[in-house]
Parts: C-alpha cells; structure tokens; sequence
C-alpha cells in the first residue's frame, strides 16, 4: 500500500505541484562509490542505476548546479532554481574518476568531489574501511577489543552478521578520540583479528591520482578538501584540526593550481564538527561547507553547514527527493 502510494505521489510531483508548494529548495546528493558491477567496489550504487537516474534529470529538464551556481544562489540573492539538483561524492577512490565522472560526462553534468588529501597522496586509505576491511578478513571470530576511549567492544562474529559489527564498531569509533585511530587499526584491531596489516591500500580502496583529479578539473568538474586524514574534527585537538584544514586546503591548492572554497566534514553529523571548526574555515578562506544532514539547501542556512541528501538506491525515494515530494512532507510536519 505504502509503494503505491509513493508511485503515484511520484507521478503527482512530476506535474511540478510540489516544486511550486516548496520553492527555494535544493536537493544536494552526496555519493561515495560507484561500481560498474565487475570492478570489486564495495558499495551497491551502480554505474547503471547512476545513469538512470542522471537521464531522467535530463528528460525532465533539470539542471544540474555547479558549486559556483549555488553560491550566487546563497550569496547573490538569486532565487534557487526550481527545477535544479546538485551532485557531490565523497573520499577520492579511483573509481569516482574512472566510472562515476565518465558517467555524469555522459550528459553533461557536474559532480563535485571532495577528496581526502592524504588518500591521493597514498599516506592511507580512509579509516572507516579499514575497520570494513579488516573484519571481512577476520581469521578470529570472536576478540575483546580496547578502543582508543578505553573502552571494551567485543567483536563476535559467530553470532553477528559482519555488516552488524562494521557498523557497530565505526559508530564505537566515532564516539572517542581520534588522534591515534590509524595507529590503533594496525596495532589492535588488525593484530587481534589476525589480519594482514596491507602495506597499501587493497586494490578495491585504492584512491584516484592527483593527475586524475587534474582532469577532472580541466572536465569541468569541482575538486575540493576534505581534510587530510578523514578523522573526526570533533575528536581532535585544536592543532590537529587546523592541520586537517589547512593541510587538506594547502595540497588541493598546490596540485590543481587553484584556491578552493568549499570543504566537506568527515562523516559529517552534526557532532562531527563544533564552531571551532567552522572559525578555521572562515580564516583558511572557504565559504561554504556541507556535514551529512538529510535535508534541502535553502538561502539564509549557515553556509558552514549545508545539508546533504545520500543518493538513494531506491529510485521512488530518488523521485521524491527531487521533485519535492520530500521538502512537503517536513512543511507539512512543520
């Protein structure tokens, strides 16, 4: 009952009754990993599903934003366009230039990515694979963990599915201090599950060169800072978080001969970051930056803190983001 009803709210909003109910909302989609389906990418969006959703923007007319385009939105006093959407995808892995760019290139689009600097240095790969990573290979089922806090979280992989304990233990890690999580990956968590500590990144994490981001420049698209590292701005001392920014704003500078001016949070929750945080982006020069909050762009939010929809696999609940099915619902609870 609940999908038909969706179906045919879908088919309403393509009428635009819904654009014109909710108007000055933009839907920013943020993106992590696109397969082609025989690549090994972890992840479940696929090339395909991407391309379908990107011709129906086309169909239907929509434009899609550059981060240029918004900002004399939020700044300029220009109205959002109704009929518009912007696209963004996180980290820096090789298959956002070689499958995800190719496909927007397709029709056209802009995406814009926000890359860990140290991951297209080759320095590390993200943290929060790591952990994905190491429990996958996992050779013990069960171990008593002591996380960088201090405190216990018990892996039992005889009883919990490894999706379960993933998830689990990343939102563990969230919680504490991050200043030594790379440390601790190799020296507890890996060491106690037995896993091979890979001298670098696994084929399937591997990042996108500093020459690929170069193209995708020269393409069209935007590149832009993501911190150095990906640890949690929140969980780290003032020092550490200015390095994160200024270290990330300094090498993206260097490598694509440019300023940028607009920063992604990692994971991005609102506890993820604090004022502090956003200080020392106004003083590094940025002028907006998106956490991962589930709601739409509109003028007079924070810039420092634009929210951001994650591309649904589902292509009813993709609809209904973008025709504004989903901006009437939060009006309506309002």
């Amino acid at each position: 009952m609940k999908e038909q009803v969706l179906k045919w709210a879908n088919i309403l909003g393509e009428t635009g009754l819904f654009r014109l109910l909710c108007p000055g909302t933009l839907p920013v989609f943020m993106l992590h990993r696109v397969t082609d389906g025989n690549d090994g990418v972890p992840g479940r969006m696929t090339a395909s599903q991407l391309r379908r959703y990107l011709r129906y923007l086309s169909n239907k007319r929509y434009q899609v934003l550059s981060m240029d385009e918004l900002w004399q939105s939020l700044e300029e006093a220009r109205e959002i366009p109704s009929r518009s959407v912007l696209f963004t995808i996180d980290d820096g892995f090789y298959d956002h230039h070689d499958v995800a760019a190719n496909v927007f290139d397709e029709f056209g689009f802009q995406l814009n990515f926000f890359v860990i600097t140290g991951l297209l240095d080759q320095q590390l790969w993200p943290w929060d694979d790591q952990v994905s990573y190491a429990i996958r290979k996992a050779r013990v089922m069960r171990s008593n963990l002591e996380l960088p806090s201090g405190s216990v979280f018990s892996v039992n992989l005889e009883e919990a599915s490894a999706e379960t304990v993933i998830r689990e233990l990343r939102d563990a890690l969230k919680t504490g201090p991050q200043a030594e999580v790379y440390q601790w990956l190799r020296e507890e968590l890996f060491r106690k599950l037995e896993v091979d500590y890979p001298s670098s990144a696994p084929a399937e994490y591997r990042p996108m060169s500093w020459s690929d981001a170069r193209s995708l420049r020269q393409r069209g698209h935007g590149v832009y800072p993501h911190t150095s590292s990906h640890r949690i701005l929140s969980s780290l001392d003032p020092a550490e978080k200015r390095k994160e920014i200024w270290d990330s704003l300094e090498r993206v500078g260097k490598e694509l001969s440019y300023s940028p001016r607009v920063f992604a949070y990692p994971t991005g929750r609102p506890s993820d970051y604090d004022h502090h945080d956003i200080e020392e982006l106004r003083q590094a020069g940025f002028n907006m930056a998106f956490n991962t909050v589930p709601a739409y762009v509109r003028r007079g939010q924070d810039h420092y803190q634009l929210p951001r929809f994650s591309l649904p696999e589902n292509t009813a609940d993709f609809l209904q983001i973008v025709n504004r099915l989903e901006a009437l619902k939060g009006k309506l609870r309002s």
